[in-house]
């Protein structure tokens, strides 16, 4: 009986071996030892760390090195700390493809763009065909023969083209015409609408309208089962009018672009651009301290970066590469300025320049491709910039339920503003009356000139009676003396109609300022009143009374915008020469100092009490200590003292003496100092207008006011709400969407429960750069620079407005700390290779928020900031931002510092952090110091390559081309180009376990450091779960490559994963904004969305990609409910 129990149990235990070791599987670990490195730091689980650096050495620490880091942890304050103990996890991951995490990479990477490289080989080799001699005038596709033949064909036949489009700007988001070329035929695609002059009913794109490279006409079905590559000069843009390209599951074609190419082998930084259009000949404010500061430091440089890289246009590009004529572009005017008649009549023309451009690109690629490989080595960065170039973002009927809400809240709130500008200057007109005006602080100096109405003289004094138009009343026919005299006042005026102007006055009595915001009778769109009045307008600042800091604006043609404070105290000599001569100035005598006296007295609320601490009283002599004085003593002698002197000049001349800002300046005004308001630009700019969208946080934190009562703090807070949509309206509303029919639907869509038959759906294909800097990081100008909703702007809920079709999910993460995080493992890997080993790589890893140990706290506390704040100075400070930006930034985070307090405060963070100079050039002492060590060293390679992937620096940034010129650029770049790195590596991995495990899901977009896939819905927990295994793979892969081969179980997974249905950052924020009163779960019917850690992920999924598919999808959440 025994023997037959310990026979099952055996039994039972080599099943369950058997299942795990057969199935992928992912489960918590059971293990009571958890793995820790020599600092304390946890790290991955045995069983992890196995798979992933297998055949890799542990590396002993000596005591030496150990006692180093010691020493430097115990300077910040840092060793012996507490760390956080995570749950372990335990994994049974899939097997990597190579012997070590880099070849597995590498692989990986060749896998996905063998036939791409070999596609793109072919096309480089090969001879270019013959341009056809004349272009066939028919609808869809041609395809020319080399013998002059041609035929029509439904897309082209090739695996590979250089392909560029045309599009004809008045006829809005429609293709015109487009050429391609395959490495043995050309083709040419037309418009029906330039072959058959019809009407266009709708300025909405319909796939019917888009040129196919896949699919026949009116068919959704592609028939073509191999990779297809598509190469353009910012293919980005003519990939947006291909058809294939909006369809749900992703195509077989890919888009490799010239433009990205050449940026990343030689593109020039935002500041070379500007100093290579300027030629060495611009007086612009920021190449003239460029030259200076050269100059000043006796810098080496070089400006042999202009002879190696020029701008990023085709034209430019085709010259520097292949040493070619300047192309004809004049002809591309026709696109732009012209009518569907003109290309008819010029087809041939246009055809022809076109396939000029396609020419270009293919000489442009066979100089770029070979060039690019070597210096992009590693297979990842082909593989990530063709995923980047993939991005989809679907949209339904909300998009244009979005957009005319926010125009109508726009529109409403932009008349409520102009109705409230114009009764302010009517308002003030009345200012007028009594010549009140020069009494006030901030209208005294308007032009309040008035033109008089004049009439013509009389053309004879001996007519009496000058012919009018109008009779005359008879004064005889009555006796009755009122009337009689009511009708000789009417004569007289009627008498005078000869005399009337033939050209009016305008707008005679009112003042000139007011007269400059009205239009004339004879506009076209004349309105009654100030109707051209607007924030843009420098008199509205005077009319809402704006106050800084409760202090009257004012405008100062050498400075700016500014304020004025009063306790500023005349010379002996000024006052005498006053005395002598009182027109010597009269600007000076004209400004109303008591009024200024007067309001600052109200608004500022002068304590006497308070201040007597700080005053003290002549009567008492300078020595005498007020505080020690009996309040009712004290008030004695304050009594005393209002009889004898003004009490507010020595509470303003307190005042004045206290405050801190950018000043004080002396603009000539008696008892008064100007101060500059801060620019975000620094002390040596001035602000041209205090209601632009920098001064936004000023009016939010009650620094700028409108004291012109609660109408004016409505138009502060109006311009508050209309800034965004202001400023994105006409990106967002030219965005090119294609909405579908429900027979160009897939049935994983039309299917669902929540399909409406009647609704609309479509889709947005971003029009992405995926390399379109310096640093490879894609550029593209709506989507991946989208903001978060704000509860105040209209329209910021933007990005929950990419809403996922039915049957579908977004999954997608965002990396914590992404680039800080790769900014203190290349420290610590410089210092002494283990992961915390120091300050700053210990703080990213261990420090915690509620501690005040994590970098952000640490760097506010240092400098007395709020944590926000101190977010933006570290990620500057990383990217190679000096201390003169620290002291902008905080003075434009506090303008009551004085730049000499911001220039203290900034010197004190950049010692902490970034430390000391030494002899030899090295940083010493700071947090960061190891870390600037590192990326200093890597930007002064002969050669610098990012330390992972091995990308090289753009030659416009090389060492040869600019010895020691750009040096921020150069740092700055080691990091946000390692960042690329990782967000490839990321896409790479994803892209493989698609592959691998048959995922129904493509890559969405990237937005800051967030990546989003849309998935299907059955399969939105095997991508997170994918998901997961990315980061770690991706973080495992920068230490693997940094020599350290372990990796902290804090930074292995993505602290949650998010499962939604549309864009947001956070899935349960509502994006309530005005133009979204209800919130997403009301006004849209969007329920909060999940965020699943991995724990979560692994009790969800059972750590499996094979999940049982006839388990319902809402079982699997109830599940997961259950077991959160």
């Amino acid at each position: 009986m025994l023997h037959k129990t310990t026979s099952k149990k055996l039994w039972s235990w080599c099943t369950r071996r058997w299942f795990h070791r057969t199935k992928m599987k992912l489960s918590e670990s059971t293990e009571t030892v958890t793995r820790k490195n020599e600092i304390d730091i946890q790290m991955l689980s045995d069983g992890l760390h196995k798979h992933i650096f297998k055949n890799t050495e542990k590396r002993e620490l000596d005591e030496k090195s150990r006692i180093i880091i010691k020493s430097h942890l115990e300077n910040h304050d840092l060793w012996n700390r507490p760390t956080e103990h995570l749950k372990d996890v335990n994994c049974s991951l899939p097997k990597l493809q190579g012997e070590n995490i880099d070849e597995h990479f590498r692989n990986i990477a060749i896998e996905q763009t063998a036939d791409i490289v070999n596609l793109s080989n072919v096309i480089v080799n090969a001879r270019r065909p013959p341009k056809p001699t004349k272009w066939q005038f028919s609808k869809g596709w041609t395809k020319y023969e080399s013998n002059g033949e041609f035929k029509s064909v439904d897309f082209p036949d090739a695996d590979i083209l250089i392909f560029d489009m045309e599009v004809l700007v008045k006829e809005g988001h429609f293709p015109t015409m487009a050429t391609a070329l395959s490495p043995t035929h050309w083709y040419s695609w037309c418009s029906d609408y330039v072959v058959e002059n019809k009407f266009r009913w709708s300025d909405e794109p319909k796939l019917s309208d888009l040129i196919p490279l896949e699919t026949k006409r009116n068919s959704t079905i592609t028939s073509n089962k191999n990779k297809k590559l598509i190469i353009g000069h910012n293919v980005g843009f003519d990939r947006s009018f291909v058809k294939e390209q909006y369809f749900i599951q992703k195509s077989k074609a890919s888009f490799l672009d010239t433009m990205s190419l050449h940026i990343a082998t030689c593109g020039l930084t935002t500041f070379q651009r500007l100093l290579y259009k300027a030629g060495g000949k611009s007086m612009r404010k920021e190449v003239v301290e460029h030259t200076e500061k050269q100059k000043q430091w006796h810098s080496d440089t070089r400006s042999d970066w202009k002879r190696v890289s020029t701008m990023n246009n085709l034209n430019d590009v085709y010259q520097l590469h292949c040493d070619g004529e300047p192309l004809q572009k004049s002809t591309r005017e026709i696109f732009v300025e012209g009518s569907m008649a003109d290309v008819r009549e010029k087809f041939q023309e246009l055809m022809t320049y076109c396939a000029g451009d396609v020419e270009a690109t293919h000489s442009v690629f066979q100089q770029l491709w070979p060039e690019f490989l070597e210096r992009f080595p590693h297979p990842v960065t082909l593989a990530g910039m063709l995923e980047m170039g993939s991005a989809y973002l679907p949209i339904n009927a909300n998009w244009e339920r979005y957009i005319q809400q926010s125009n109508a809240i726009y529109d409403e709130m932009q008349r409520e503003l102009k109705n409230l500008l114009m009764n302010l200057a009517n308002e003030t007109c009345l200012f007028l009356e009594d010549e009140r005006y020069k009494e006030d602080p901030w209208l005294w100096d308007l032009d309040w000139s008035v033109t008089n109405y004049k009439l013509k003289k009389e053309t004879s004094k001996k007519s009496t009676s000058p012919a009018t138009s109008t009779p005359l009343l008879d004064e005889d026919e009555t006796d009755d003396e009122e009337e009689v005299y009511r009708r000789q006042v009417i004569n007289k005026v009627l008498r005078t109609e000869s005399r009337i102007p033939k050209n009016s006055v305008f707008m005679a009595g009112y003042p000139k300022w007011y007269r400059e915001l009205c239009k004339r009778p004879s506009a076209e769109d004349w309105q009654p009143g100030p109707s051209q009045i607007s924030t843009q307008m420098r008199v509205v600042p005077k009319l809402l009374r704006l106050t800084w800091e409760g202090f009257p604006l004012h405008y100062d043609e050498k400075h700016g915008w500014g304020y004025l404070i009063p306790g500023r105290e005349d010379s002996e000599i000024e006052a005498e020469l006053d005395r002598q001569d009182p027109d010597r100035d009269k600007d000076k005598h004209m400004f109303p100092i008591e009024s200024l006296k007067a309001f600052v007295s109200k608004t500022k609320k002068l304590d006497i009490e308070k201040d007597l601490g700080t005053i003290t009283p002549p009567l008492l002599g300078p020595d005498f200590d007020s505080s020690a004085m009996d309040p009712s003593e004290r008030s004695k002698h304050w009594k005393k003292i209002k009889d004898q002197t003004p009490l507010n000049d020595f509470l303003f001349k307190s005042i004045l003496d206290k405050h801190k800002g950018d000043g004080p300046y002396d603009v000539g005004f008696p008892g008064c100092m100007f101060y500059k308001i801060p620019h975000k630009d620094g002390v040596n700019k001035r602000v041209g207008n205090p209601l632009a969208k920098d001064y936004l946080p000023r009016i939010e934190d009650g620094t700028l006011r409108a004291a012109a009562g609660n109408e004016a703090q409505r138009v502060l807070l109006i311009g508050k709400m209309c800034s965004y949509w202001k400023n994105n309206q006409q990106r967002i509303e030219g965005q090119m969407a294609v909405w579908m029919k429900k027979s160009e639907l897939p049935k994983t869509v039309t299917k669902q429960e929540t399909y409406d038959a009647d609704g609309r759906f479509g889709a947005i294909v971003p029009r992405i750069v995926p390399a379109g800097t310096v640093t490879r990081r894609a550029v593209e100008q709506t989507w991946l620079t989208a903001s978060n909703a704000y509860v105040d702007r209209i329209g910021s809920e933007l990005k929950a407005m990419i809403q996922a079709p039915p049957g579908y999910h977004f999954v997608g993460a965002d990396v914590d700390s992404q680039e800080l995080w790769i900014a203190a493992v290349l420290g610590d890997a410089f210092f002494q290779k283990v992961h915390g080993c120091t300050a700053l790589g210990w703080m990213t890893l261990q420090g915690k928020k509620k501690d005040k140990t994590d970098l952000h706290s640490k760097t506010a506390e240092t400098v007395n900031i709020s944590r926000d704040h101190a977010k933006v100075f570290n990620y500057g400070r990383i990217y190679g931002a000096g201390q003169k930006f620290a002291e902008k930034l905080l003075v434009q985070f506090n303008p009551k510092l004085s730049p000499e307090e911001a220039k203290q405060k900034a010197r004190k963070m950049y010692l902490s952090t970034k430390g000391r100079r030494s002899s030899d050039r090295h940083w010493y002492g700071g947090s960061e110091s190891h870390m600037f060590n590192e990326l200093e060293r890597i930007a002064k390679l002969e050669e610098p390559r990012t330390p992972v992937l091995d990308c090289r620096i753009s030659k416009a940034l090389e060492p040869d081309n600019v010895l020691d010129d750009f040096m921020t650029s150069r740092v700055n770049w080691v990091v946000q180009s390692s960042a690329v790195d990782y967000l490839h590596l990321m896409l790479v991995c994803m892209r493989w376990l698609i592959d691998k495990y048959n995922l129904n899901a493509r890559f969405s977009i990237s937005l800051h450091d967030e990546v989003r896939y849309l998935v299907e819905s059955e399969d939105r927990y095997k991508a997170a779960l994918a998901l997961q295994i990315t980061n770690l793979l991706t973080r495992s892969m920068f230490a693997y490559k940094l020599g350290m081969n372990d990796l902290p179980q804090s930074v292995a997974f993505f602290s949650a994963v998010d499962i939604d249905v549309c864009l947001r950052k956070e899935v349960s924020m509502d994006c309530k904004t005005p133009s979204n009163v209800h919130g997403l779960c009301k006004g849209y019917g969007i329920p909060h969305g999940e965020a699943l850690d991995i724990h979560e992920v692994l009790n969800i999924t059972g750590g499996s990609f094979k999940t049982n598919k006839n388990v319902k999808k809402q079982e699997m959440y109830d599940e997961h409910v259950k077991l959160s």
